[in-house]
């Protein structure tokens, strides 16, 4: 079975990301979408909407419309005025980056053609180093009050880069450039950003998410009752605008942005905001696997400890290799939420992942970003729709050329023509009968059908004989009255379907955090009883 998610890029007039997005959101003007972990800055609604307007009506007077308007800073939240200004003048954004030289920096900006640049106190000597001799506008973002006409003098040092307020400029008959043909659009990419290793910039496109998806229900006009998010996912590489732009935006959450993405930054801000998703990358998640451990109720990092009980869900990278079951094991049982996994870009699936998962499908683990394809396989052929098999996936960033390739998530499942991908167990765990291949929750269901068992787990119990491996189902079984007798007759039943099928009759069954059957554990103990 081949899915391709439904997210699809498609190209939309380049002036209709930010229309979208406002009609949204502009019904509730007053509630605070966004604010600075650091600083405690906020943004409303209103405020984004309506800086970005006069932003964009500033910039078109100074001749921008169309072109590329870039940020070179990683600190200041206000670098989400100038994304919806350069879409709102049918430009580009394009994010610099700050961990470049100053050669690099010029390189980038000599071949955008970018006009201006804006950034902050912190780079404004190494931008005007790297520019020297350019014709380039440079505004400094945080200097200045974008709700008064007038500015005091600035400091010295920045005598000669005026605030982003002088950009501002109240016109009424201001309207956004509409970019209607497709091979135009083809040319306008809405959003530029650098990746580690290469001299090119990503284009990236928000167009499939806000073009496909309708969210569901009313959004809490509570502030009290709204999601609050803390992101730990950096705003000015390739993965992070759509984070502090559409993401709160649309989903009516209250996202608490982080500078410092630190495994300490990090826990302090989920302790002080109380957060119940935390938007990680997946460096940032396995150093705070690294680092912090469980006290109580509590995590520790050295002496200090964060409270993390508000945390519910986790949205990270996909987790690639034969670590990820472990990553996965360990994120859920330190910070005891679940970990939702986004094949694909970030910025496109973030608000994909929270509207196609409310409310959540049983058993469904993670969400296929725009223009990712799963496929759902058995013994190396494709299943039919709606059946399960080893689920593969591949992302735009694993594309070799013309023949595409695939990872294998090691999960074993389906996906639905939503996206969603269904979990029903690891493979390492899946129980093969000639009859067949069975999960071990299936056998489980059965098993828990019998009024005398009050839990049961399943593990394959794989044996060395003359005639090579032969394998039987081994069912770990607990009873209500503490006598394997009374379910002795439910496990011979069960013989016809699950042929070999035996119970082991224990106390307890050892279980992970998350509630699932610890079936290293029960491999252990089955090797000891033999």
């Amino acid at each position: 079975m081949l899915v391709a998610s439904p997210l699809r890029s498609q190209l939309l007039p380049v002036g209709d990301i930010p229309t979208h997005v406002f009609r949204s959101a502009e019904s509730r003007p007053g509630d605070v979408v966004l604010v600075d972990a650091e600083t405690e800055q906020t943004f409303t609604i209103g405020d984004i909407i309506t800086t970005s307007t006069r932003l964009a009506a500033g910039l078109s007077q100074a001749g921008h419309s169309g072109q590329v308007i870039s940020v070179f800073d990683n600190t200041s939240l206000r670098c989400v005025y100038v994304y919806y200004a350069a879409l709102l003048i049918g430009g580009t954004y394009q994010s610099l980056g700050t961990d470049v030289d100053a050669s690099q920096l010029r390189e980038r900006i000599q071949r955008s053609s970018t006009p201006a640049v804006f950034t902050t106190r912190k780079y404004v000597a190494q931008l005007k180093e790297a520019t020297r001799g350019m014709n380039l506008a440079v505004y400094v973002l945080d200097h200045g009050n974008c709700k008064c006409r007038t500015l005091c003098a600035p400091p010295e040092s920045l005598a000669q880069c005026p605030s982003f307020v002088h950009r501002l400029l109240d016109d009424p008959m201001f309207a956004p450039v509409r970019i209607t043909e497709s091979c135009d659009a083809m040319r306008q990419p809405a959003y530029l950003a650098y990746v580690a290793g290469s001299p090119a910039p990503l284009t990236l496109s928000h167009y499939g998410m806000l073009s496909t998806h309708q969210i569901g229900g009313q959004v809490a006009s509570s502030q009290s009752h709204r999601r609050t998010v803390v992101s730990a996912i950096p705003f000015a590489n390739a993965h992070g605008i759509g984070n502090i732009a559409h993401y709160p935006m649309l989903s009516g959450s209250r996202v608490v942005q982080l500078s410092k993405v630190d495994p300490q930054s990090c826990l302090a801000a989920i302790t002080k905001w109380q957060p119940s998703t935390l938007l990680v990358t997946y460096d940032t998640l396995t150093s705070i696997l690294a680092s912090a451990t469980r006290k109580g109720n509590k995590l520790a990092v050295g002496e200090r400890e964060y409270d993390t009980g508000s945390l519910k869900v986790i949205f990270t990278h996909e987790l690639r290799g034969c670590a990820a079951e472990s990553i996965r094991s360990q994120a859920s049982q330190l910070f005891r939420a679940r970990l939702v996994e986004l094949y694909g870009f970030m910025e496109t699936g973030l608000v994909a992942g929270v509207i196609t998962e409310y409310p959540r499908i049983p058993g469904s683990v993670g969400i296929l970003c725009s223009n990712i394809t799963a496929r759902v396989t058995e013994a190396g052929r494709d299943v039919e729709d709606g059946c399960f098999g080893e689920i593969l996936v591949s992302t735009p960033r694993m594309d070799t050329g013309s023949v595409t390739s695939y990872f294998n998530t090691g999960d074993y499942g389906t996906v639905t023509q939503s996206g969603v991908v269904i979990v029903k167990a690891r493979v390492a765990d899946l129980i093969r009968l000639p009859q067949g291949v069975f999960a071990p929750a299936d056998i489980e269901a059965r098993v828990l059908e019998h009024p005398a068992v009050v839990d049961c787990a399943a593990i394959a119990d794989a044996s060395q004989t003359d005639n090579g491996c032969v394998v039987r189902p081994c069912v770990f079984v607990v009873t209500g009255d503490g006598r394997p007798t009374s379910a002795e007759s439910l496990v011979t039943a069960l013989q016809v379907d699950y042929p070999g099928i035996y119970a082991r009759f224990a106390d307890h069954i050892p279980r992970c955090f998350r509630g699932e059957p610890d079936r290293a554990a029960l491999r252990a103990m089955l090797a000891g009883q033999a």
